[in-house]
């Protein structure tokens, strides 16, 4: 009798440990394609230079194709951006412009795009900036 009482008990707390999660495991592992980006994508990201649209077939929109951006861009981290000179709009347009648009409210370290996207439209699409 006490050995089935031992038995349902181990019984249950397997399937409990089955069950239960670490809350860890629930962060999608993106690291290596946030890695893949960045060398893919060096010269269209980098902030020291003027922004260079990647054409649709070259390394880096291949990168960005298979990539989850959106995690990628929650895997940077502010060091990391400042440290290595990437830029957050330069990566939202390099998304866009190879045909994976970031969604609104995107974090890329701890900028979320939606306000730099109105910030950068309204600095150059008003009507007081002229570009040369």
């Amino acid at each position: 009798m006490a050995m089935k009482v031992i038995l349902r008990v181990l019984v249950f707390a397997l399937v409990l440990c089955m069950l239960a999660n670490h809350q860890a495991s629930g962060e999608t592992d993106c690291y290596d394609q946030k890695t893949n980006v960045k060398l893919k994508c060096k010269k269209n990201i980098d902030i020291t230079r003027f922004y260079e649209p990647p054409q649709l077939g070259d390394k880096c929109c291949q990168a960005v194709g298979v990539s989850d951006m959106v995690c990628v861009c929650g895997a940077f981290t502010n060091e990391e951006l400042q440290s290595e000179k990437i830029s957050c709009i330069y990566l939202f347009h390099v998304a866009k412009n190879c045909g994976h648009p970031l969604p609104a409210g995107t974090q890329c370290g701890s900028k979320y795009l939606i306000l730099l996207f109105f910030l950068y439209k309204s600095l150059c699409c008003s009507s007081y900036w002229v570009p040369y």
